[in-house]
């Protein structure tokens, strides 16, 4: 058990806040600040004697709690960005579902045949395997049975592609996808990544190679790298597209927001419904950021709603604050010096506030 349950209950709330990074710091930050002033008042309501240190304490609790509730209210589902990405995935991602329930003679046709060559290809990877290996298989230099190399499948891959050999590109891929884990050099798993890269289907790697190399630009290049994707009809550029679109701010870059979200119709199968999963798991990932802000912030106002160090004031310091807020204010318009002044005082922290301004 420990020993100040309050200090480690702040602590774990802290760790959790900052590991990661959300812009629902501002909004706790905010709600903070307009306590901590609340927090004040009843301080200095204390030091005068208008407030006994438990009644400030329990006005102060109540106050810590109020912001508690308001911030874990706010990051339920909290997320940056606009509630319309997941909303217009989940109209396309239906709207799929249902025109495949509703495909014509034609269509049955073409989806039968695209499931007959992929059946097709799967048959061929096993009846041609030797084959394969025996194009793409190396034997060392220093003896022993042959094995692939790096630059041998990407030869190999790079022959299939061009004579169009559909069994053996598979072949070549899925081969060059188990030897990522052999190679440590950015430059090899990027060409990995351009071999493996098939426009049916969305590979992470190229979402963020393609998101790393267009974040930044102009609001011009990144409309031109949507309009690209579109028409391409490539599921990692679609998905990439998005995620730019997603992390786009508003003003400027609104128009390509606009574009991405009237374009979802035309995104790929596979670029929808990963990116639905995805935008899923990143909002959730967001609201428990939030959530571990509003409870970080939560626990310092408890914690500074405690008061630690404050007492009454005795009677001989509130007497010696009357005296004092007996004595005239001394008049500084007319440039006369406080500290020559010993019959009168300057405003109390209280007073100094702003002047009103006419008509209130």
């Amino acid at each position: 058990m420990a020993l100040n349950p309050l200090r480690d209950a702040l602590r774990q709330a802290g760790a959790g806040a900052f590991g990661e990074a959300t812009p629902f710091r501002a909004e706790a930050d905010d709600a903070l600040i307009g306590f901590r002033a609340l927090r004040d008042g009843f301080e200095r309501q204390v030091r005068r004697g208008d407030l006994t240190p438990k009644v400030a304490r329990e006005r102060a609790a109540e106050a810590a709690g109020k912001l508690g509730e308001a911030l874990r209210r706010q990051a339920d589902g909290y997320s940056p960005a606009p509630r319309a990405f997941l909303d217009r995935l989940v109209e396309a991602s239906n709207a799929r579902a249902r025109a495949r329930e509703g495909l014509s003679l034609e269509g049955l046709q073409r989806e039968t045949n695209r499931l007959l060559r992929r059946s097709l290809i799967e048959q061929q990877l096993v009846g041609r395997a030797h084959e394969f290996e025996g194009r793409a298989f190396v034997r060392p230099m220093i003896g022993g049975p042959p094995a692939p190399t790096l630059d041998s499948l990407l030869d190999f891959h790079e022959t299939a592609v061009h004579a169009g050999d559909e069994a053996a590109q598979e072949w070549g891929r899925r081969q060059l996808e188990g030897y990522r884990n052999r190679v440590l050099n950015a430059d090899d798993h990027r060409k990995i990544d351009r071999a493996c890269d098939r426009p049916e289907a969305v590979n992470p790697r190229t979402v963020v190679g393609y998101v790393e190399a267009i974040r930044g630009r102009g609001a011009e290049e990144l409309e031109a790298f949507v309009g690209q994707a579109l028409a391409a009809g490539d599921a990692s550029a679609c998905a990439a597209a998005f995620v730019l679109a997603r992390e786009a701010p508003e003003g400027p870059r609104a128009r390509l927001v606009r574009s991405v979200l009237e374009g979802l119709g035309s995104f790929p199968d596979a670029a929808i419904e990963s990116l639905r999963a995805w935008e899923a798991d990143a909002r959730r990932s967001e609201s428990e950021a939030a959530r571990a802000q509003a409870d970080f912030a939560a626990a310092l106002a408890e914690a500074e709603a405690r008061f630690p160090g404050l007492d009454a004031p005795t009677d001989a310091e509130l007497a010696r604050r009357a005296r004092e807020h007996a004595r005239p204010v001394a008049r500084l318009d007319q440039g006369e010096p406080i500290g020559l002044a010993l019959d009168r005082r300057g405003l109390d922290p209280d007073e100094l506030r702003p002047a009103p301004t006419a008509g209130h």
